[in-house]
């Protein structure tokens, strides 16, 4: 992407969860703030040396960093002194502009990628970034977000009056039969592996030992932590009138495996039972979705979730798509830019665990994600939708469309990969659409689907499409005076 073109996306962009803009003359610790509220947070993009786009539009925003030249300075350099942890990585670039005295100046462009950390300025503070505000957290709200990081894990916490009789027995002797452990002592076992504790002359449960192995996990820890599946008539919830369940909605409960085994059971037998409708000339299945892409939904979901939230994974099946959204937004520095492709588990314990069942529903070697991609590439299916946290804070919601690929989604889908955005204009570049009208159909169907999210005002000459939440990444430019990253 060209300084130019990257310079008319900033101007485009409205401040919101992960873009900031503030004026050079603003306070170096005022801009920390914001730093330390995208590391927290799902990160994002400072411009320093830009008016805000409430006050002026277009050009004359381009103040520059003339305006304080010592101010940005202190800031650089505070970065990597007043907050702790520090702030790794981050990078930033010098990016040339005319400003509105019509000098030749720059704007400092700052990329801070989502931490795994928790980070404070070193007066105490804490911040995480909420639309497009600033938001300082209570000791109370710092301890819920170590516990969404995976900084402090769930998993491995006591609970109350949980004792071995409400395991499930066979179901531990079957685990301990796979591992080659079958006559070991039950709490040694549990212990070397990670799912009790000792204490004292005794032994306790940790939660991912009721969660893995108890007869009922919701009962024993009193918090729900099963799977809800929902079915529906039609493509959207009825919310007046008769509800459109086609019935009503079961939850699943048991130790984590059983509940896999019975939601990827339910998914089976809908897909028995599912009679074939025409579509052109030809007979095919209603449900298209691949079983083993349903699966590594559903897994993901009950391996990475945020079991200190008391809510079920819920599962809302429709005629165009399946919902799968768990409690807890993502982990660690996983968003949905990087989650074909790093790894972080909020939930080692369990995840280990799981795998080393004989019948291992996950196969723990990273791509699983990618390989769903894959397989709905291959079956000529939309590609898995991951909704932004922006969109839903507090869960990962990944919808699998249940629709064949419209003509031309490829091409856009790879244009969006290397070029972050596109217009009516390019739409119709890249395919050889003449038609206007056309292009702007398949762009609101698109984006009725939420395959895109369309940026811009109610002017059409400033209006683009993305994909939803994507943000541009820093490297697809490059014409600053310095590029840092530390």
């Amino acid at each position: 992407m060209s300084s130019d073109n990257f310079l008319k996306l900033i101007l485009d962009t409205e401040e919101w969860q992960n873009f900031e803009c503030k004026r050079a003359a603003v306070r170096p610790t005022k801009l920390l703030e914001t730093v330390v509220a995208f590391a927290n947070s799902d990160g994002g993009f400072l411009v320093v040396g830009l008016e805000d786009p409430e006050k002026v539009k277009g050009n004359k925003r381009l103040v520059g960093v003339s305006e304080n030249p010592d101010n940005v300075s202190e800031f650089l350099k505070l970065i990597d002194k007043e907050i702790t942890p520090p702030i790794q990585p981050y990078s930033h670039i010098w990016l040339e502009i005319e400003n509105i005295r019509g000098n030749d100046d720059h704007l400092l462009v700052v990329n801070i990628k989502k931490s795994t950390d928790i980070h404070s300025l070193k007066h105490g503070d804490t911040f995480i970034r909420r639309g497009r505000q600033n938001v300082k957290l209570t000791a109370e709200e710092i301890v819920r977000l170590k516990y969404q990081k995976g900084s402090i894990k769930f998993e491995d916490e006591i609970p109350g009056q949980v004792s071995f009789d409400d395991l499930d027995a066979e179901l531990l002797q079957k685990y301990m039969a796979n591992n080659q452990s079958k006559g070991r002592d039950k709490w040694q076992f549990l212990k070397d592996n990670g799912l009790a504790v000792k204490q004292g002359r005794g032994f306790k449960l940790t939660n991912s030992g009721v969660l893995l192995f108890a007869k009922n996990p919701s009962i024993s820890l009193g918090r729900k932590c099963g799977i809800k599946i929902s079915r529906y008539y039609g493509i959207k919830p009825s919310y007046s009138g008769k509800p459109n369940f086609v019935h009503r909605p079961i939850t699943i409960e048991g130790p984590l495996i059983s509940q896999i085994e019975q939601a990827l059971q339910y998914f089976q037998d809908l897909v028995k039972n599912s009679p074939p409708k025409l579509i052109g000339a030809l007979f095919q299945p209603s449900m298209l979705i691949p079983e083993w892409v349903f699966q590594e939904a559903i897994v993901n979901a009950v391996i990475h979730r945020d079991y200190s939230v008391q809510e079920d994974i819920q599962v809302r099946i429709f005629d165009n798509r399946i919902e799968v959204e768990s409690p807890g937004t993502y982990p660690g520095h996983i968003t949905i830019s990087n989650i074909r492709s790093e790894r972080f588990a909020r939930n080692p314990i369990i995840l280990r665990t799981l795998n080393r069942f004989k019948d291992a529903p996950n196969l723990d070697i990273g791509e699983g994600v990618d390989r769903m991609f894959y397989m709905m590439q291959e079956s000529n299916l939309y590609e898995p939708l991951y909704i932004p946290p922006k969109l839903r804070p507090n869960s990962v919601l990944v919808i699998l469309y249940n629709l064949q690929k419209v003509e031309y989604w490829d091409t856009v889908n790879n244009y969006l990969d290397k070029n972050f955005k596109i217009t009516n204009a390019e739409v119709r570049s890249i395919t050889g659409i003449k038609d206007t009208l056309r292009a702007s159909r398949l762009l609101k169907s698109w984006t009725e689907k939420g395959l895109l999210e369309r940026i811009g005002g109610r002017s059409k000459r400033v209006t683009y499409y993305r994909k939803p939440g994507v943000e541009p990444p820093i490297s697809l430019f490059s014409t600053g005076v310095e590029n840092k990253t530390e």
